[in-house]
Formats: structure tokens, sequence, C-alpha cells
């Protein structure tokens, strides 16, 4: 991105630099100027890490190992009810009510890209979501069929990529 920022400013043409002058003794230009192209700010990381009950969680070196493999994620898709669509194909509008129903009632929730790919979504904090402190099912069937974006740690494990997102408190 740098590199083609770099190459358009480069390619741009030079303009004489006129001496300065008060501006209402100023000619008006006869060519038109134009803006150079600004280079894009570095797209920053997304906020997001494990939790320190997740951190705490991780017991042995093996589990210590295992977070390791997680990165953090910012995804946009539409959340679906992950039963019916993989059971069914079920997504969208269409299936709105009976996705919010499942996931209200305990099926995992997740979220469908533009590109077709399906991720799981978890609550991130491990002691509040073992003891159901914290759940994602009243916020996930809220939105069901609906297109949100997320941010947390991605981990793909057995060829299921699960993103683990901050959980409200119940």
């Amino acid at each position: 991105m740098l590199l083609l920022a770099a190459l358009l400013l480069i390619q741009q043409p030079q303009t004489q630099e006129t001496p300065k002058t008060p501006q209402a003794q100023q000619a008006p230009h006869d060519q038109t100027m134009r803006p150079r192209p600004m280079p894009l700010a570095p797209m920053k990381k997304p906020v997001a890490a494990w939790s320190a009950t997740t951190e705490e969680a991780a017991a042995t070196p093996a589990n210590k190992a295992w977070l390791k493999k997680g990165h953090a994620v910012t995804l946009t898709g539409e959340v679906l009810d992950l039963s019916c669509y993989l059971q069914l194909g079920k997504k969208g509008e269409a299936h709105k009510a009976c996705g919010a129903k499942c996931v209200a009632n305990g099926e995992p929730a997740g979220l469908l890209t533009k590109n077709g790919k399906v991720y799981m979504l978890l609550a991130e904090q491990h002691h509040p979501r073992r003891d159901g402190q914290v759940t994602l099912a009243k916020e996930m069937s809220e939105q069901m069929g609906q297109t949100i974006t997320v941010s947390g740690m991605l981990v793909k494990n057995a060829g299921i990529p699960t993103v683990y997102i901050e959980a409200p408190a119940k």
C-alpha cells in the first residue's frame, strides 16, 4: 500500500513554486491544482486479547501454548444461528425469528462474511463463561440476520474457526 502511494507521488506532475505574495495580490492559477494523495495511515490492530480469566485458566504449558495459536481479528458479517445454517443452510431475514430462538436457547451463534467464510462466535471470558455469568445468547439473538463487526481472538483448531469475543454480563 505504501509502495502504491509512493508511486502515485512520484508520478504527480511537479509544479513550479510561485513566490509567496499576499493573498490579495496573487494571480489566479491557469492550471487546475490537484492535491497530492496522502499516504494511508497504517491499519490499527484490533483491540483484543485474551482476558485475565482465560490466561489464568491456561494452567499448564500445553494450555499456554494452545492460547498462543490465537490472534486478534476484526470481522464483519451476518449473524447467524450455526445449527440451522450448517444443517439446512438457513440464514438472512427469512430465518431471523427461528435463528434468534435457537441462539437464545443455547445454540451457537456464527458470523458469515461476504467471502462465504463462517466463524463460530463464543464468549471469551473463561471463568465467567464457565460459571454462567456472561453469555452471547441475548446479544446475538437480538442481532440475528444483521451485519455486524466484531473484534476478538481468532483460533482455528480442528478445522473450526472460532472468534472469542467479550460477552456482556447476564
